[in-house]
């Protein structure tokens, strides 16, 4: 009989806990948070009484965070960024709250000096923040084989090209025209002589060398909405090259080459140096 009753009493309990859904009380959502409410932390690290390239970035804001210094972007509360150059540099901070909306924040830094090591290529590509660059006075473009550094076959200067632009019905790309790289966003802008702007994105690929299937020189640089001046293949019905090989790049010079479409042993080389 007592087993009786136990089963009874077992399966009463069974079937009332079945028998009863979860209360489930939902809070009120999180408060988006806008730019004004942000709150942040960015330490720069002090290397014998300098101002450093490395800082320490940090949040408790509530949001998901993306920090950048314009060449790597870093996910998290926390982050710890080595700037590529030296002068007035910026950190920028995305926030996305739950709802999706966003924010963007700008911090303004001073690099004193590059005490922690980076590759220096951005630097010498962008100068501190912007740097222009046009044709070198003499033997600045042309063409030669796929082990040269510069013009070999047909070498022309700043005013041949000019007449090659203009006979070809290109922009006004020779004597005067400039290009102009932006360390912050990683963008170029290409003015003609006769003050004709394009702008776009780059990519200074560090990690290869290889450009339009060649793989030459020191690293590549990809271009996106502009090009260089007289980046276009005079063998090959005009089109223009959408990235090219660095065969060398200091503070002082460039000298940049891009394999023909039609001829994989034939190059063209362009040979820039900083506007004065």
């Amino acid at each position: 009989m007592k087993k009786l009753i136990l089963a009874v009493l077992t399966f009463l309990t069974i079937g009332i806990v079945a028998g009863c859904d979860p209360l489930i009380e939902e809070g009120p959502a999180p408060t988006a948070v806008n730019v004004g409410d942000f709150q942040s932390t960015i330490n720069q690290v002090i290397v014998n009484g300098k101002k450093s390239n490395r800082f320490v970035c940090d949040t408790k804001s509530a949001v998901s965070v993306k920090w950048t210094d314009s060449v790597i972007n870093y996910t998290g509360s926390h982050a710890v960024i080595t700037m590529f150059a030296t002068g007035n540099q910026s950190i920028t901070v995305t926030g996305r709250n739950q709802d999706g909306s966003t924010f963007t924040k700008d911090f303004q830094v001073t690099v004193e000096e590059k005490s922690f090591p980076v590759p220096p290529e951005y630097e010498y590509l962008c100068g501190s923040n912007q740097k222009t660059w046009t044709w070198q006075e003499e033997k600045c473009f042309g063409n030669g084989g796929n082990t040269g550094t510069g013009p070999e076959w047909w070498v022309l200067n700043p005013a041949d090209v000019t007449e090659q632009c203009k006979g070809k019905k290109l922009p006004a790309d020779g004597l005067g025209a400039t290009m102009t790289f932006t360390l912050k966003g990683l963008k170029i802008k290409k003015t003609t002589a006769d003050q004709q702007v394009s702008a776009g994105t780059i990519k200074l690929d560090l990690e290869s060398n290889k450009a339009n299937n060649a793989e030459r020189g020191l690293s590549a640089l990809r271009l996106s909405g502009a090009n260089i001046p007289c980046g276009y293949d005079f063998n090959g019905n005009l089109q223009p090259w959408p990235e090219y090989n660095i065969i060398s790049l200091t503070p002082d010079k460039m000298v940049l080459a891009a394999r023909e479409f039609n001829n994989k042993d034939n190059f063209w080389y362009f040979v820039f140096v900083p506007k004065k």
